[in-house]
């Protein structure tokens, strides 16, 4: 198989595919979505954005990255977060006083976000370090580890980009497939409308204690 196609392993989390819960009394809900800059762009959405869904459902898209899951029966879907306004909020990119970032995830998108941040700025010590799950890092050390993942992206930056930027569209629309393999693995994949157009189409992904991780880009 082509070393570019193929790609290396990640991780991803699973929270977010179990489809609906039924709720027995009606309630108020809020789901709470991060939106990047590079997603406006794309969608030709803004980035900050409220809306209300037919079943009556507050949705927030934000630039910040601050989200909380909250459960409680109120939630009726696990694909987006819930967040409590009242309850201290998550930086899921924290830049600490001494320069060193930190990245939280957990879910799908979140995971997918990082990563492309990480690739446009060239971070790929971020995604090895904290992206990738422990398997991941296993079956990329027998190809070069760090070294093998940095030409990885440099060689196939423009593709890997244009497939991150779709996932982040697409994952809430339809069509980008998921589908449980396992307890804590997850796998997204454009659908028949968009698989011919990208060189890489799926990642895999897992939930893990640290969070969601990163399995493979292929």
């Amino acid at each position: 198989m082509n070393m570019k196609k193929r790609w290396f392993l990640c991780g991803f989390f699973v929270i977010g595919v179990m489809g609906f819960f039924p709720c027995a009394c009606a309630v108020e809900r809020t789901e709470y979505r991060y939106r990047s800059q590079s997603e406006s762009d794309a969608t030709g959405r803004p980035v900050n954005e409220t809306f209300i869904k037919p079943d009556g459902t507050k949705v927030v898209y934000s630039s910040k990255r601050l989200e909380k899951a909250k459960d409680t029966p109120s939630s009726t879907t696990l694909d987006a977060p819930v967040v409590d306004p009242e309850q201290p909020v998550i930086d899921l990119r924290e830049t600490k006083a001494n320069g060193d970032v930190i990245l939280r995830a957990t879910f799908p998108e979140q995971v997918v976000a990082h990563v492309a941040e990480c690739v446009r700025n060239e971070e790929y010590d971020l995604i090895w370090n904290q992206l990738l799950s422990v398997d991941a890092k296993k079956e990329l050390q027998g190809r070069g580890g760090m070294k093998y993942l940095n030409t990885f992206f440099a060689t196939n930056r423009k593709e890997v980009m244009a497939t991150l930027t779709c996932m982040q569209i697409n994952l809430k629309n339809g069509h980008v497939m998921l589908r449980k393999n396992g307890e804590t693995h997850l796998t997204a994949e454009f659908d028949s409308t968009l698989r011919g157009n990208y060189r890489f189409t799926t990642m895999e992904f897992e939930s893990t204690p640290t969070g969601m991780k990163l399995v493979s880009i292929r």
